[in-house]
Protein backbone atom coordinates (compact mmCIF):
# COMPACT_ATOMS: atom_id res chain seq x y z
CA UNK A 1 0.00 0.00 0.00
CA UNK A 2 1.42 3.26 -0.88
CA UNK A 3 2.02 5.75 2.31
CA UNK A 4 0.70 9.20 2.73
CA UNK A 5 -1.49 9.43 0.36
CA UNK A 6 -3.85 12.67 1.20
CA UNK A 7 -7.66 12.40 1.48
CA UNK A 8 -7.92 13.91 -2.70
CA UNK A 9 -5.71 11.45 -3.95
CA UNK A 10 -7.65 8.50 -2.39
CA UNK A 11 -10.69 9.99 -3.52
CA UNK A 12 -9.80 10.39 -6.89
CA UNK A 13 -8.41 6.52 -7.08
CA UNK A 14 -11.60 5.40 -6.07
CA UNK A 15 -13.64 7.67 -8.68
CA UNK A 16 -11.56 5.94 -11.37
CA UNK A 17 -11.26 2.49 -10.40
CA UNK A 18 -15.34 3.04 -10.08
CA UNK A 19 -14.90 4.65 -13.55
CA UNK A 20 -12.22 2.07 -14.78
CA UNK A 21 -15.51 -0.82 -13.41
CA UNK A 22 -17.51 0.61 -16.18
CA UNK A 23 -15.50 0.49 -19.54
CA UNK A 24 -13.24 -2.11 -18.32
CA UNK A 25 -10.57 -0.60 -20.07
CA UNK A 26 -7.85 -2.01 -17.71
CA UNK A 27 -8.66 -5.71 -16.61
CA UNK A 28 -7.27 -5.04 -12.91
CA UNK A 29 -9.64 -3.26 -10.90
CA UNK A 30 -7.56 -2.53 -7.96
CA UNK A 31 -4.27 -0.79 -9.83
CA UNK A 32 -3.43 2.87 -8.79
CA UNK A 33 -4.36 5.71 -10.66
CA UNK A 34 -6.73 8.80 -11.61
CA UNK A 35 -9.09 9.69 -13.78
CA UNK A 36 -6.37 11.49 -16.10
CA UNK A 37 -4.55 8.51 -15.86
CA UNK A 38 -7.44 6.09 -16.79
CA UNK A 39 -8.73 8.67 -19.59
CA UNK A 40 -4.97 8.52 -20.92
CA UNK A 41 -4.22 4.93 -20.23
CA UNK A 42 -3.45 2.21 -23.19
CA UNK A 43 -6.72 -0.03 -23.53
CA UNK A 44 -5.29 -3.84 -22.50
CA UNK A 45 -6.21 -5.35 -25.23
CA UNK A 46 -3.35 -2.84 -26.98
CA UNK A 47 -0.95 -3.09 -24.40
CA UNK A 48 -0.77 -6.92 -25.12
CA UNK A 49 -0.56 -6.14 -28.64
CA UNK A 50 1.71 -3.82 -28.78
CA UNK A 51 3.97 -5.91 -26.38
CA UNK A 52 3.54 -9.12 -28.74
CA UNK A 53 5.22 -6.72 -31.66
CA UNK A 54 8.05 -5.79 -29.65
CA UNK A 55 8.96 -8.57 -27.74
CA UNK A 56 12.04 -9.13 -27.07
CA UNK A 57 15.22 -10.01 -23.82
CA UNK A 58 15.55 -6.51 -22.77
CA UNK A 59 12.70 -3.34 -23.20
CA UNK A 60 12.91 0.21 -22.50
CA UNK A 61 9.78 1.91 -22.08
CA UNK A 62 9.50 6.15 -22.08
CA UNK A 63 6.41 7.85 -20.90
CA UNK A 64 5.33 4.66 -19.00
CA UNK A 65 2.82 6.45 -16.65
CA UNK A 66 1.19 4.17 -14.24
CA UNK A 67 2.25 1.13 -15.92
CA UNK A 68 -0.79 -0.17 -17.92
CA UNK A 69 1.77 -0.63 -21.15
CA UNK A 70 4.88 -1.05 -19.26
CA UNK A 71 2.88 -4.65 -17.51
CA UNK A 72 1.87 -6.03 -20.91
CA UNK A 73 5.57 -5.83 -21.68
CA UNK A 74 7.06 -7.47 -18.73
CA UNK A 75 4.88 -10.26 -19.14
CA UNK A 76 6.81 -10.92 -22.40
CA UNK A 77 10.11 -9.60 -21.63
CA UNK A 78 13.12 -10.77 -19.58
CA UNK A 79 13.53 -7.01 -18.32
CA UNK A 80 11.79 -3.87 -18.25
CA UNK A 81 12.97 -0.41 -17.90
CA UNK A 82 10.49 1.77 -17.41
CA UNK A 83 11.17 5.51 -17.60
CA UNK A 84 8.40 8.40 -16.37
CA UNK A 85 9.45 11.86 -15.34
CA UNK A 86 6.41 12.10 -12.75
CA UNK A 87 7.25 11.46 -9.92
CA UNK A 88 3.38 10.56 -8.75
CA UNK A 89 2.92 8.14 -11.56
CA UNK A 90 6.51 6.29 -10.76
CA UNK A 91 4.97 5.72 -7.30
CA UNK A 92 1.45 4.60 -8.22
CA UNK A 93 3.02 2.47 -11.01
CA UNK A 94 5.65 0.76 -8.80
CA UNK A 95 2.45 -0.26 -6.63
CA UNK A 96 0.62 -1.45 -9.16
CA UNK A 97 4.13 -3.75 -10.32
CA UNK A 98 3.68 -5.33 -6.78
CA UNK A 99 -0.01 -5.79 -7.15
CA UNK A 100 0.59 -7.75 -9.97
CA UNK A 101 3.76 -9.76 -8.78
CA UNK A 102 5.79 -8.25 -11.68
CA UNK A 103 9.35 -8.25 -10.82
CA UNK A 104 11.33 -7.81 -13.28
CA UNK A 105 10.78 -4.25 -13.96
CA UNK A 106 12.90 -1.68 -12.94
CA UNK A 107 11.45 1.89 -12.72
CA UNK A 108 13.22 5.39 -13.59
CA UNK A 109 11.99 8.43 -12.21
CA UNK A 110 14.19 10.36 -15.11
CA UNK A 111 14.24 12.85 -18.17
CA UNK A 112 14.54 10.09 -20.76
CA UNK A 113 16.39 12.70 -22.89
CA UNK A 114 18.60 12.96 -20.15
CA UNK A 115 19.47 9.66 -18.52
CA UNK A 116 22.07 6.81 -19.98
CA UNK A 117 20.66 3.35 -19.88
CA UNK A 118 23.41 1.24 -21.75
CA UNK A 119 21.52 -1.83 -23.26
CA UNK A 120 18.35 -2.35 -24.79
CA UNK A 121 16.84 -4.82 -27.23
CA UNK A 122 13.86 -2.41 -28.87
CA UNK A 123 12.26 0.82 -27.15
CA UNK A 124 8.72 2.18 -26.81
CA UNK A 125 8.36 5.82 -26.22
CA UNK A 126 4.41 7.01 -25.46
CA UNK A 127 4.74 10.40 -26.50
CA UNK A 128 2.10 13.39 -25.11
CA UNK A 129 0.85 16.82 -26.74
CA UNK A 130 2.58 19.97 -25.20
CA UNK A 131 -0.73 21.73 -23.05
CA UNK A 132 0.32 24.89 -25.16
CA UNK A 133 0.57 23.08 -28.54
CA UNK A 134 -1.97 24.50 -31.04
CA UNK A 135 -1.18 22.15 -34.29
CA UNK A 136 -1.37 18.29 -34.63
CA UNK A 137 2.52 17.75 -35.60
CA UNK A 138 5.47 15.89 -34.59
CA UNK A 139 7.84 19.37 -33.72
CA UNK A 140 5.20 19.46 -30.86
CA UNK A 141 5.21 16.23 -29.31
CA UNK A 142 6.67 15.51 -26.05
CA UNK A 143 9.87 13.75 -25.37
CA UNK A 144 11.24 15.97 -29.00
CA UNK A 145 11.10 12.50 -31.28
CA UNK A 146 13.87 13.70 -33.35
CA UNK A 147 16.29 13.81 -30.36
CA UNK A 148 14.91 10.91 -28.89
CA UNK A 149 15.33 8.98 -31.87
CA UNK A 150 18.74 9.95 -32.05
CA UNK A 151 19.49 9.04 -28.85
CA UNK A 152 17.71 5.72 -28.35
CA UNK A 153 18.47 4.98 -32.31
CA UNK A 154 21.95 3.94 -31.13
CA UNK A 155 21.13 1.65 -29.01
CA UNK A 156 19.23 -0.30 -31.40
CA UNK A 157 16.64 0.11 -34.34
CA UNK A 158 13.75 -1.83 -33.12
CA UNK A 159 11.75 1.65 -32.03
CA UNK A 160 8.13 1.98 -32.02
CA UNK A 161 6.83 5.14 -31.06
CA UNK A 162 3.15 5.81 -29.85
CA UNK A 163 2.06 9.35 -31.37
CA UNK A 164 -1.55 11.13 -31.43
CA UNK A 165 -3.85 9.33 -34.30
CA UNK A 166 -4.90 12.71 -36.03
CA UNK A 167 -1.62 13.41 -36.81
CA UNK A 168 -1.44 15.28 -39.99
CA UNK A 169 2.21 14.85 -41.40
CA UNK A 170 4.39 12.31 -40.71
CA UNK A 171 7.99 12.36 -42.71
CA UNK A 172 9.64 9.60 -41.22
CA UNK A 173 11.17 6.32 -42.57
CA UNK A 174 8.46 4.14 -40.81
CA UNK A 175 5.27 1.80 -40.73
CA UNK A 176 2.67 3.94 -39.85
CA UNK A 177 0.33 1.33 -38.06
CA UNK A 178 -3.35 2.72 -37.29
CA UNK A 179 -5.32 0.44 -34.14
CA UNK A 180 -8.92 0.08 -34.18
CA UNK A 181 -10.49 -1.13 -31.34
CA UNK A 182 -14.10 -2.89 -32.16
CA UNK A 183 -13.93 -0.84 -34.96
CA UNK A 184 -13.03 2.39 -33.63
CA UNK A 185 -9.92 4.24 -34.15
CA UNK A 186 -7.67 4.15 -30.94
CA UNK A 187 -4.40 4.60 -31.47
CA UNK A 188 -1.10 5.23 -34.38
CA UNK A 189 2.01 3.30 -34.00
CA UNK A 190 5.26 4.12 -35.82
CA UNK A 191 7.69 1.45 -36.14
CA UNK A 192 11.52 1.94 -37.26
CA UNK A 193 14.05 -0.53 -38.47
CA UNK A 194 13.48 -4.14 -38.84
CA UNK A 195 10.11 -3.52 -36.98
CA UNK A 196 8.95 -1.73 -40.37
CA UNK A 197 7.12 -3.98 -42.55
CA UNK A 198 5.47 -1.88 -44.96
CA UNK A 199 4.58 2.37 -44.85
CA UNK A 200 0.87 2.35 -43.48
CA UNK A 201 -1.38 -0.85 -42.00
CA UNK A 202 -3.90 -0.79 -39.82
CA UNK A 203 -5.15 -3.25 -37.21
CA UNK A 204 -8.40 -4.39 -35.76
CA UNK A 205 -8.33 -5.35 -32.53
CA UNK A 206 -9.09 -7.93 -31.20
CA UNK A 207 -8.47 -10.29 -33.07
CA UNK A 208 -5.21 -8.99 -34.13
CA UNK A 209 -6.24 -8.63 -37.58
CA UNK A 210 -4.16 -6.74 -39.91
CA UNK A 211 -4.74 -4.55 -43.69
CA UNK A 212 -1.16 -3.59 -45.57
CA UNK A 213 -1.02 -1.38 -48.25
CA UNK A 214 -0.25 -2.91 -51.57
CA UNK A 215 -0.33 -1.59 -55.20
CA UNK A 216 -3.74 -3.53 -56.27
CA UNK A 217 -6.49 -0.89 -57.33
CA UNK A 218 -9.81 -1.96 -56.70
CA UNK A 219 -12.79 -0.45 -58.79
CA UNK A 220 -15.01 2.20 -58.24
CA UNK A 221 -18.98 1.03 -58.60
CA UNK A 222 -22.59 2.67 -57.86
CA UNK A 223 -24.34 1.35 -55.25
CA UNK A 224 -25.36 -2.31 -55.41
CA UNK A 225 -27.38 -4.38 -53.00
CA UNK A 226 -25.07 -4.26 -49.62
CA UNK A 227 -23.26 -0.89 -47.99
CA UNK A 228 -20.54 -1.73 -45.59
CA UNK A 229 -19.12 1.28 -42.81
CA UNK A 230 -15.56 0.74 -42.63
CA UNK A 231 -13.20 0.46 -39.84
CA UNK A 232 -11.89 3.92 -38.68
CA UNK A 233 -8.01 2.80 -38.51
CA UNK A 234 -8.52 1.97 -42.19
CA UNK A 235 -9.94 4.86 -43.02
CA UNK A 236 -7.17 7.02 -41.17
CA UNK A 237 -4.84 4.71 -42.98
CA UNK A 238 -5.93 5.61 -46.68
CA UNK A 239 -6.50 2.06 -47.09
CA UNK A 240 -9.98 1.38 -47.69
CA UNK A 241 -8.51 0.57 -51.65
CA UNK A 242 -6.84 -2.59 -50.06
CA UNK A 243 -9.97 -3.22 -47.71
CA UNK A 244 -11.95 -3.34 -50.83
CA UNK A 245 -9.58 -5.98 -52.66
CA UNK A 246 -9.52 -8.14 -50.21
CA UNK A 247 -12.91 -8.57 -49.26
CA UNK A 248 -13.96 -8.84 -53.37
CA UNK A 249 -16.24 -5.28 -52.64
CA UNK A 250 -16.08 -1.98 -54.34
CA UNK A 251 -15.79 1.30 -53.39
CA UNK A 252 -18.57 3.54 -53.67
CA UNK A 253 -17.53 6.70 -51.86
CA UNK A 254 -14.47 7.34 -49.70
CA UNK A 255 -16.11 5.59 -46.65
CA UNK A 256 -18.22 2.77 -47.91
CA UNK A 257 -17.73 -0.16 -50.00
CA UNK A 258 -20.46 -1.82 -51.59
CA UNK A 259 -20.68 -5.33 -53.25
CA UNK A 260 -23.83 -7.80 -54.87
CA UNK A 261 -23.43 -10.34 -52.67
CA UNK A 262 -22.99 -10.43 -48.65
CA UNK A 263 -19.54 -10.16 -47.78
CA UNK A 264 -18.08 -10.39 -43.82
CA UNK A 265 -14.95 -8.75 -42.76
CA UNK A 266 -13.40 -8.06 -39.64
CA UNK A 267 -12.66 -4.34 -40.64
CA UNK A 268 -16.68 -3.62 -41.69
CA UNK A 269 -18.31 -1.55 -38.52
CA UNK A 270 -21.45 -2.16 -39.79
CA UNK A 271 -22.90 -4.08 -42.79
CA UNK A 272 -26.77 -3.44 -44.59
CA UNK A 273 -28.93 -4.56 -47.45
CA UNK A 274 -30.18 -1.84 -49.37
CA UNK A 275 -33.91 -1.93 -49.89
CA UNK A 276 -34.63 0.52 -52.20
CA UNK A 277 -32.80 3.74 -54.36
CA UNK A 278 -35.14 6.93 -54.60
CA UNK A 279 -34.58 10.09 -56.54
CA UNK A 280 -36.87 12.34 -54.43
CA UNK A 281 -38.31 13.13 -51.12
CA UNK A 282 -41.68 12.21 -51.55
CA UNK A 283 -41.01 8.95 -53.18
CA UNK A 284 -38.64 7.91 -49.87
CA UNK A 285 -41.64 9.12 -47.73
CA UNK A 286 -44.14 6.92 -49.59
CA UNK A 287 -41.97 4.02 -49.87
CA UNK A 288 -41.30 4.04 -45.63
CA UNK A 289 -45.24 4.38 -45.38
CA UNK A 290 -46.04 1.52 -47.49
CA UNK A 291 -43.39 -0.84 -45.01
CA UNK A 292 -44.65 0.24 -41.54
CA UNK A 293 -40.89 2.92 -41.14
CA UNK A 294 -41.00 5.26 -38.76
CA UNK A 295 -38.10 6.21 -37.70
CA UNK A 296 -35.07 6.93 -39.43
CA UNK A 297 -30.89 7.04 -39.22
CA UNK A 298 -29.87 9.69 -41.61
CA UNK A 299 -26.52 8.83 -43.02
CA UNK A 300 -25.80 12.20 -44.64
CA UNK A 301 -22.93 14.95 -44.82
CA UNK A 302 -24.74 17.36 -43.18
CA UNK A 303 -23.96 20.37 -40.40
CA UNK A 304 -24.71 18.30 -36.68
CA UNK A 305 -26.30 21.23 -35.65
CA UNK A 306 -29.05 20.60 -38.29
CA UNK A 307 -29.23 16.76 -38.48
CA UNK A 308 -32.29 16.16 -36.23
CA UNK A 309 -33.96 19.18 -38.03
CA UNK A 310 -33.22 17.42 -41.22
CA UNK A 311 -34.66 13.98 -39.86
CA UNK A 312 -37.54 15.07 -38.52
CA UNK A 313 -38.44 16.23 -41.96
CA UNK A 314 -38.87 12.42 -42.85
CA UNK A 315 -39.95 11.37 -39.55
CA UNK A 316 -42.99 14.12 -39.48
CA UNK A 317 -44.59 12.35 -41.93
CA UNK A 318 -44.02 8.77 -40.98
CA UNK A 319 -46.37 6.82 -38.34
CA UNK A 320 -44.72 2.95 -38.49
CA UNK A 321 -42.89 1.46 -36.21
CA UNK A 322 -39.49 0.09 -37.61
CA UNK A 323 -36.44 1.86 -37.82
CA UNK A 324 -34.08 2.10 -41.21
CA UNK A 325 -31.19 3.65 -42.32
CA UNK A 326 -31.07 6.77 -45.33
CA UNK A 327 -28.09 7.57 -46.73
CA UNK A 328 -27.93 10.54 -48.93
CA UNK A 329 -26.30 11.82 -51.70
CA UNK A 330 -27.21 14.82 -53.58
CA UNK A 331 -30.40 14.45 -55.68
CA UNK A 332 -29.92 10.12 -54.63
CA UNK A 333 -31.34 8.20 -51.71
CA UNK A 334 -30.82 4.83 -50.54
CA UNK A 335 -33.36 3.16 -47.55
CA UNK A 336 -31.65 0.88 -45.99
CA UNK A 337 -31.39 -1.98 -43.00
CA UNK A 338 -28.54 -2.58 -40.70
CA UNK A 339 -27.99 -6.59 -41.00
Amino acid sequence: MIKNLSKKEIEDINIARKRNEKIKKIHDKNLFMNLDDLRFATNEIVAKYRASRLKCKVLIEIGSGVGFQTFAFAKVCKKVYAVEIDERKIKYAEENAKILKLKNIEFVNDDALKIDLKKADAVFCETARSPESSERSLAELEPNIFKFLEKYGKLTDKICIDVPSQLKKIDLDCEKEYLSVNNELNRLNLFFGSLKKVNKSAVALPGNHRLEETNEKAKNSKALKYLYDIDGAVLKAGLINELAIQTKSFIFTESLLTSLRLVKSPFFKSSFLILNKCKEFDEVIEYLKGIDYGKIILRQKIDPDKYWNERKKYENKLKGNKTCYLFVFKNNFLIAQKL
